[in-house]
């Protein structure tokens, strides 16, 4: 259970990027943000690693660590970061899903073009629905499992993504969250997908003249969001033309 932000378009305030953090840390100055399910009556901290990537040179840089992303504050490094997408996550890990570097996201994958993952929630069901011939598990998550099933199913369909695809997935297993965020160089799909806690799993979408940005948690210094993205729906946005669409 973990924490995504996206911002695709130019880099926004230190202020986002530090209600970003507050939410991944739960306390702030002594004050508790994002109030939810998991947090109203204790502490729900986001410690078990991050990571981000973002475009450079036309290709995805991926940077992952063990440490907290409250610990090591990336704010400095991602307000040099000129891209058309930055995409991070702050995790917390899921029972008896070990803490390392390789569990943690974003995942990636190199076909020619390149694709980049994260997940929000936990998903109980074994999952076998992807290409184990083609794809091998460098980790132990569930979330890594969950980002081969979407490439196998969009490889099968000609690289063309579909919410019918996604349902099709998702449909037998059981989960806490199968929230995603995928992207490639050129567009990204945010898919809401949930059974429980809809305060921690709704995703908010925000958009400022520049830029659209989707977070898990509430960025108070944008105030309200555009749209909470209900459940069972996913958009697809143009990193070029900074504009999203759902798809049926």
């Amino acid at each position: 259970m973990c924490r995504l932000f996206l911002q695709v378009g130019k880099n926004v305030s230190t202020s986002v990027y530090q209600d970003f953090l507050d939410a991944c840390s739960d306390y702030s100055g002594g004050l508790k943000k994002d109030v939810h399910e998991h947090n109203e009556n204790k502490l729900f901290n986001h410690v078990d690693g991050y990571g981000y990537s973002y475009i450079h040179n036309e290709h995805y840089e991926v940077r992952r660590f063990n440490e907290s992303i409250c610990e090591r504050h990336p704010i400095p490094e991602w307000e040099k970061i000129q891209s058309p997408i930055l995409l991070a996550h702050a995790r917390r890990a899921s029972p008896n899903i070990a803490v390392k570097l390789s569990n943690n996201h974003p995942f990636y994958w190199y076909n020619g073009d390149e694709y980049v993952f994260v997940h929000n929630g936990t998903v109980t069901s074994q999952i076998n629905n992807y290409n184990k011939d083609r794809f091998f598990l460098k980790g132990t998550t569930d979330s890594e499992r969950y980002f081969y099933s979407v490439l196998t199913s969009l490889r099968e369909n000609d690289w063309t993504m579909k919410k019918s695809l996604i349902d099709s997935i998702v449909a037998d297993w059981d989960y806490t969250g199968a929230n995603f965020i995928l992207a490639s160089r050129e567009k990204a799909w945010v898919g809401s997908y949930y059974s429980k806690n809809p305060l921690y799993y709704t995703m908010k979408l925000y958009d400022t003249e520049d830029s659209l940005v989707i977070s898990s948690s509430k960025l108070e210094s944008l105030g309200k969001p555009r749209e909470l993205l209900t459940n069972s729906t996913l958009i697809e946005i143009n990193l070029k033309e900074i504009v999203y669409y759902y798809l049926d």
